[in-house]
């Protein structure tokens, strides 16, 4: 049972028969056409294809068939050299990208590691500015304390000078006194 033939050419079915001018590829060609469908058939060379397209004129199989050469097997083979030079290519930019990736990684850790040595230093800079700090309040709590000793001790010193004389001038006068007292005594005596 075949298809009904459509007359409107704008809604016609279309069939692309590859290998279309020998053998199962032929039948399948004519039995399309019979049924209707615009065919178009392509054989490995303009050769078989024209002999093909031949016959089909002269058998008169319905709609007229059309055909142009072009071996499936040889665009099968360019486009599966061409997926593999697409491989070969996406696998070199993957090649790129992931050295471009680890010299990025690379100038990231330098500078990461820049930072963090950069940010060391500071702190250990910090650090010894405060200890400067410390050392320099220590020594001037210390010549503070040291100023307030010499001074505490000269002002003893002066206190002792001046204890030393008054004991002196206090002995000197009981010395007069006693000896005062001594010649009294002598002359009460001699009175």
């Amino acid at each position: 049972m075949s298809a009904p033939r459509v007359e409107n050419e704008s809604s016609r079915r279309v069939a692309l028969v590859t290998g279309g001018t020998r053998g199962i590829g032929e039948a399948i060609a004519r039995r399309l056409a019979g049924d209707g469908f615009a065919v178009f058939i392509s054989g490995s060379s303009e050769e078989s294809t024209g002999k093909a397209l031949a016959r089909f004129a002269k058998e008169k199989v319905g709609i007229p068939i059309r055909g142009f050469a072009a071996d499936a097997r040889r665009e099968a083979d360019q486009k599966r050299r061409a997926a593999q030079k697409r491989a070969a290519s996406g696998l070199e930019e993957a090649d790129a990208a992931e050295a471009r990736d680890k010299r990025q990684a690379r100038a990231k850790a330098a500078k990461t590691a820049s930072a963090k040595k950069a940010a060391a230093t500071n702190r250990a800079a910090a650090r010894t500015a405060d200890v400067e700090k410390g050392k320099a309040r220590a020594v001037s709590l210390a010549d503070a304390r040291k100023k307030a000793a010499e001074s505490q001790a000269r002002s003893e010193l002066d206190e002792a000078r001046t204890t030393k004389k008054s004991a002196a001038a206090t002995r000197a006068d009981a010395d007069r006194l006693s000896e005062l007292a001594e010649t009294k005594k002598q002359q009460r005596k001699q009175d």
